[in-house]
């Protein structure tokens, strides 16, 4: 998803995968209440137990859906390139990036002039058929 936002142009995780993230999150939910519920029912230790693992679950897919989901997005401001990943950020000039490509696992690569690369998760989205269009704005935008 494409924002503008003050001086940057930025780039988010589709759409589209949030709602089935969100759908994911739902069912992970009503899982734990039903678990809960049942333990209200029959308070029994494996009832409990049952529920405990219904809420970790839920604590982990949460956790999961923020980082992997909500953190990653990609900034173009002025003349910098800001690409926050789950568990890092890079900052790079705009002279620096020579080409963007299609990399593993859906993330887009940023090929830079001294042969380092860096991954972009918010690019990506080869899951949901929609890469191809994504990296040619962003080709567009960026100029290459």
């Amino acid at each position: 998803m494409r924002e503008q936002g003050g001086d940057a142009v930025v780039w988010r995780v589709h759409p589209r995968l949030m709602v089935w993230a969100g759908v994911f999150w739902a069912l992970a939910v009503l899982a734990g209440l039903s678990a809960w519920l049942a333990w209200s029912v029959d308070r029994t230790d494996g009832k409990a137990v049952q529920a405990a693992v219904g809420t970790a679950l839920v604590a982990a897919v949460t956790l999961a859906w923020g980082l992997v989901l909500l953190r990653p997005r990609v900034e173009l401001r002025g003349e910098t390139v800001v690409i926050v990943n789950p568990l890092a950020t890079h900052r790079l000039r705009r002279e620096e990036i020579v080409a963007v490509t299609d990399g593993l696992h859906g993330a887009a690569v940023f090929h830079r002039n001294d042969g380092f690369k860096t991954r972009a998760v918010a690019l990506g989205e080869a899951s949901a058929c929609i890469r191809d269009e994504r990296l040619s704005e962003f080709r567009r935008v960026l100029g290459l």
